[in-house]
């Protein structure tokens, strides 16, 4: 079938590259930008049977005035001293220019004396802006706030930091598109430089940059086209992940076929010939690799936090668009440019003579196999203890490089107020009937002296917009003495909606609200608080950023436990037809499991032993898990089909094979193990958390994978094994 399906691809190349142009075009024309679709709101990406989602919604419908996000400006003296009671005008006069600014979706700022620090040198000003943080221009008010706070700074003894959910989502997409740029730049340099390295020769490395960037321009065409028909939120660190992805698995499968299309010219074939048997040859690897890809990609569908769903359309599209174009695309080019693709190299068109290094790979395999195998699984295990260590976070504010605005004013918040200021706790009451406040005190009680809680938060009237105006044209002496006064009042902790039939509670943490102990916390003794008391038929719901983490937890722990075992069945599906056996598929994936434990502990004893980290982004070992099932799978197909090749069609003794296998198909496991690893590893540039540990986990883990596991436990283990890795088949 591969045969026939060659033979046509190299007869009409013409037309094979013409269809593609057309498509490109086409694809790019008709479809939106992707990032009119991306959302970073972990929270828009909770399913709806979490408590948190449900709190988040009944706060839209019940209390629409407090709707949308709040924006925390932070004020303070350039000398570090207590803010005079000139500053503290000034910083009225701020939030009155914030607010006579009317910036889009801004319903205006407040401060007062009670925003002021305990020590004095820091005064809050707080914004309320109406958007969702599932708007893609959600953060753009930030912008025009910074810009009012920096013009009315300008030339004083004051400065200013914006932060909150807004200012952190401003700034996460500043530093991923930044990233975005690095990761690009230092991939495009790879792939032009590797394969010129290995193949002597620019036109491969360019062959593949061309090639691959038809595909992600389509990809991310054809991706926003999607999310705009179906109506779904794509994360808006997908692109970068794309970049490294469909550059990293596309130079593979090109290099697959390069090394057998060289082959082939060796041994005296004409150019449409040789590229004819070597997508033959190579195109049921290719084809399988890339079914693996994609499978385990899709097995996010699965997932139940929309952070993973949102990742698997985008994934799933490129890869199997990487492999249309490896089959069609590539071979057509290489039919059209033939043996000039190793120009201006020469020695391409001898092999190597005497014992290379693969040869005295293979050499060592097939004579000790079973050392091999013991020293492998040696290493392996060491590396995994490091799990022993492992713990998760939910800091998002962490993945920010420490110099962004957001980043410093989220510090000085948590330094000079109670941790909690910057996202307090909602408690939600629902009710059929009208709810009496008074009859909300017992819970109240409760919730203000639960574990983890430092304080209630009392509810102040927010006025209206033309009742800002009239404030802002009073003297200052009668608004401070308007705001003493107010302060003066007993406090009110419950907010009823306009219906009395929801009421609202928000109280501070003592800890970080990203941090563990808050999540611990709001999952035990405050939701235990809010759920033990007894108010009829009213129903309680505890919500807010930290809530949403400590759901987004659960979520992930579920997600872990169904994607893993459904993504493992797939493949073990596709690498059993592929194999025509049982055995092989499962030392396989045991190797490549293996393989990520050992992965997810070198991680761990680097950025939680060595650099320190309270611990590893949570949604790290589910995308760790699925790379490196994903594309280390490609590296043990490529090593088993050619073993499969000289054991069932050469008739070679196990052993034998092994050796065989490993010296012809190291060359091309170290190259693009090599490119693989090295692009992914361009995302420990990025100088974000998450993308820094992603980088490295993936790039060691597919290093280990491609150096390791496919080149000497995967050979060694079928020449111990012999003839029964390919059971039930029968080996001739």
């Amino acid at each position: 079938m591969f045969k026939k399906f060659a033979d046509f691809i190299v007869k009409h190349h013409w037309y094979v590259i013409g269809f593609w142009i057309v498509a490109a075009v086409l694809t790019v024309t008709l479809s939106p930008r992707l990032d009119s679709v991306t959302s970073d709101d972990q929270a828009s990406f909770l399913p709806s049977k979490y408590e948190s989602a449900t709190a988040q919604k009944l706060a839209a419908e019940a209390f629409p005035q407090n709707e949308g996000q709040t924006v925390i400006s932070l004020i303070k003296r350039t000398d570090g001293k207590k803010l005079t009671s000139d500053d503290q005008q000034k910083v009225q006069s701020l939030t009155t220019a914030i607010t006579d600014k009317k910036i889009n979706k801004v319903n205006g700022s407040v401060t007062s004396p009670q925003m002021l620090s305990k020590d004095g040198k820091i005064q809050l000003i707080t914004t309320q802006v109406t958007a969702e943080m599932s708007d893609v221009n959600a953060a753009d008010p930030v912008k025009d706030i910074r810009n009012v706070l920096s013009d009315g700074t300008k030339d004083s003894d004051l400065e200013y930091a914006v932060t909150g959910s807004l200012a952190i989502m401003l700034d996460t997409k500043d530093s991923s598109q930044n990233a975005e740029i690095v990761v690009g730049l230092v991939t495009v340099l790879l792939i032009l430089i590797l394969p010129t390295i290995v193949f002597r020769s620019p036109f491969a490395g360019i062959l593949s940059l061309v090639s691959v960037g038809i595909v992600f321009t389509m990809a991310t065409s054809l991706l926003a086209l999607t999310a705009k028909i179906f109506d779904f939120n794509v994360s808006g660190q997908l692109t970068s992940l794309l970049i490294v992805v469909l550059f990293g698995i596309g130079t593979d499968y090109i290099l697959f076929l390069l090394f057998r299309y060289r082959e082939r010219l060796r041994s005296g074939d004409h150019t449409r010939g040789a590229v004819a048997y070597a997508l033959g040859r190579a195109s049921e690897a290719i084809f399988s690799a890339a079914l693996v890809v994609a499978s385990a990609f899709a097995a996010m569908f699965a997932a139940s936090l929309g952070f993973f769903s949102s990742l698997a359309p985008g994934l799933v599209i490129s890869v199997l668009l990487m492999l249309a174009a490896t089959m069609t695309l590539v071979p057509a080019l290489l039919s059209l440019v033939g043996d000039k693709i190793f120009w201006p190299s020469k020695k391409w068109q001898k092999a190597h003579k005497g014992k290379t290094i693969s040869v005295r790979l293979g050499a060592v395999i097939a004579r000790r196999p079973g050392v091999v195998s013991v020293v492998v699984l040696v290493l392996l295990a060491g590396l995994a203890s490091g799990l022993a260590q492992y713990k998760s976070t939910f800091d998002l504010i962490s993945q920010l490089p420490s110099n962004t605005e957001s980043s410093r004013g989220y510090k000085d918040l948590s330094a000079a107020f109670s941790a909690g200021t910057s996202s307090p706790v909602s408690v939600y009451i629902k009710s059929d009937k009208p709810l009496d406040t008074k009859a909300l005190q017992p819970l109240v009680s409760k919730l203000a002296t639960a574990d983890g809680v430092d304080s209630l938060v009392a509810v102040q009237a927010k006025p209206t917009a033309a009742e800002l105006e009239q404030l802002a044209k009073l003297p200052p002496e009668q608004l401070q003495a308007m705001m003493a006064a107010a302060a003066a009042q007993k406090p009110n902790y419950v907010q009823l909606s306009s219906d009395k039939k929801v009421a609202l509670v928000s109280l501070l943490l003592k800890a970080d609200p990203n941090s563990d102990a808050a999540m611990k916390a709001v999952s035990g003794p405050i939701r235990d608080a809010a759920h033990s008391v007894n108010l009829g038929d009213a129903n309680v719901y505890v919500g807010g950023e930290t809530a949403s983490y400590a759901d987004l937890n659960d979520a992930t722990n579920r997600d872990i436990s169904v994607i893993a075992p459904v993504a493992a069945v797939i493949i073990f599906v596709i690498l059993a037809i592929l194999l025509r056996s049982l055995v092989a598929p499962i030392y396989l994936l045991l190797s490549v499991g293996l393989g990520i434990l050992a992965t997810l502990g070198a991680t761990t004893y680097l950025f939680m032993g060595v650099a320190g980290h309270d611990g590893l982004m949570f949604m790290l070992p589910i995308l760790l898990y699925l790379f490196v099932v994903a594309v280390g799978t490609d590296y043990n197909i490529l090593m088993i089909t050619r073993l499969r090749e000289e054991i069932h069609i050469e008739g070679k003794k196990p052993r034998e094979a092994a050796r065989l296998a490993v010296e012809h198909t190291a060359p091309t496991l170290a190259s693009a193990g090599l490119i693989l690893a090295g692009t992914f590893a361009s995302l420990m540039l990025a100088g974000m958390s998450l993308l820094t540990e992603m980088g490295f986990s993936v790039s060691f883990g597919i290093a280990l994978g491609a150096f390791v596991v496919s080149m000497f436990l995967i050979p060694a283990l079928s020449a111990i094994f012999g003839k029964w890795v390919w059971w039930p088949s029968k080996v001739k």
